[in-house]
């Protein structure tokens, strides 16, 4: 085999071992939680799988007035959200944190979901405790 050709051949295999790894850094799926579509965070009456469900894609001050009104055929439907959470999970497409207060306007931090990750059944003491919800970038707090 000529020079040239070698040349040619390792030219052309480094170009493609730079496009696929170039391909692998810019195909990132979004970070999905369970349960929960994409780009959004997820609360539920009971378990992930088996209860109803209200989704937030922005941070919400007073979940008074929300209910759990998807998965309607799921028991909680259509009851209040405010101070009714068992389950969270997480689908952020920003990479942002579910920070969930026991009062409004994000007073008393209860708990927190990382992007792509979920609690099912909260320990007892933090259930039925979310009352708002801030979406928040990384923190140093130690999330589900």
């Amino acid at each position: 085999m000529s020079l040239s050709l070698r040349k040619k051949l390792a030219f052309g295999a480094a170009t493609a071992a730079l496009a696929a790894s170039a391909g692998m850094l810019t195909a990132a799926p979004a970070s999905a939680g369970p349960n929960c579509a994409s780009g959004y965070h997820c609360i539920f009456y009971l378990g992930i799988n088996n209860s109803a469900r209200h989704s937030y894609y922005n941070s919400d001050s007073n979940f008074a007035g929300d209910t759990f009104n998807q998965l309607t055929t799921r028991a909680g439907a259509g009851l209040s959200a405010n101070n009714n959470t068992v389950s969270a999970s997480n689908s952020s497409s920003s990479g942002l944190e579910s920070h969930y207060y026991n009062g409004t306007g994000y007073s008393g931090f209860v708990f927190c979901v990382n992007p792509g990750s979920y609690v099912d059944y909260l320990p007892t003491a933090h259930q039925n405790q979310a009352s708002s919800l801030q979406l928040r970038g990384t923190t140093t707090i130690s999330c589900y």
